[in-house]
């Protein structure tokens, strides 16, 4: 795998994963023969839910149900949640939006007798380790993209994951975060380092960091370092994206929220980027 490919690779999911997509490109005018791209506005789509008992999923109030992000008015990403009656994510839904594949995934997790998590079957399928009630290793396949990948997670004495060392096994490609917090548990930075080329050297290649939260709970497993875990314990109030070897992608993004009636938020703002949140 080439070094340039895999962290344009890496560059596209962070910056869909942090509702990212600030820069507008330019209108390119299309030949007659050819389909416009797909615009679909978020206010006049009705997504309808899976029905629950089918999947043996229950509603329960006040978890999440959906997740929609909208870009210029246009809406780019949607995400459906469903339950066991434990509380804990059995099934995510999930497509984005573009005019060249209308797939919608949907990622299922298996928990043991004890109700630890100990696979995920979707586009990435993982099968869990644990070691003293926490998840230590991770084995990742992903037959469209990376191939096989051993995953292992440090945690600090608070039990957060501080370190996720991705070693791909079918590319020869090695990536490592590390996570640090505030002291009320809150998600503070992000560092990413990649050694894409196999020669065992690690590169700093971006940095999130988190300069404040609101006091809003977020239980929407937006930022997951595990996957089906939220990583982020509410909402932040802003986010700061550097990224170390290239020029022309940092952000910088204030964001605002709009509430229901029950205090929850329903949406998130920056710029012309929203993030509308439902609940059961």
């Amino acid at each position: 795998m080439k070094t340039t490919h895999t962290f344009l690779t890496v560059l596209t999911a962070c910056l869909i994963l942090m509702n990212c997509s600030s820069d507008n490109d330019e209108s390119i005018s299309q030949p007659e023969n050819e389909n416009p791209p797909e615009i679909i506005n978020p206010l006049d789509i009705d997504i309808p839910m899976e029905p629950l008992a089918t999947i043996g999923a229950v509603e329960i109030a006040g978890l999440p149900k959906m997740l929609k992000k909208i870009s210029d008015g246009n809406l780019i990403f949607w995400a459906q949640y469903y339950y066991r009656p434990d509380g804990q994510l059995l099934k995510m839904k999930y497509r984005y939006i573009n005019p060249e594949s209308t797939t919608i995934y949907a990622d299922t997790y298996h928990y043991d007798s004890d109700g630890r998590l100990i696979k995920l079957d979707g586009h990435d399928s993982y099968d869990f380790y644990w070691d003293q009630g926490r998840i230590v290793k991770a084995h990742r396949y992903n037959g469209m993209w990376y191939g096989k990948s051993d995953i292992f997670y440090e945690y600090n004495n608070e039990g957060q994951p501080i370190e996720k060392l991705e070693i791909n096994t079918d590319f020869n490609f090695k990536e490592k975060l590390h996570y640090t917090y505030f002291e009320n548990g809150d998600l503070k930075s992000i560092v990413q380092y990649g050694d894409y080329d196999g020669s065992g050297v690690f590169i700093n290649y971006m940095e999130t960091n988190y300069t404040r939260y609101n006091g809003d709970i977020n239980l929407f497993p937006e930022l997951q370092i595990i996957p089906g875990q939220n990583g982020q314990k509410h909402f932040p109030s802003t986010m700061e994206l550097i990224y170390t070897v290239a020029t022309g992608y940092d952000l910088h993004e204030t964001y605002t929220y709009k509430h229901d009636t029950f205090g929850r938020v329903i949406q998130k703002q920056s710029g012309s980027n929203k993030i509308l949140y439902e609940y059961y």
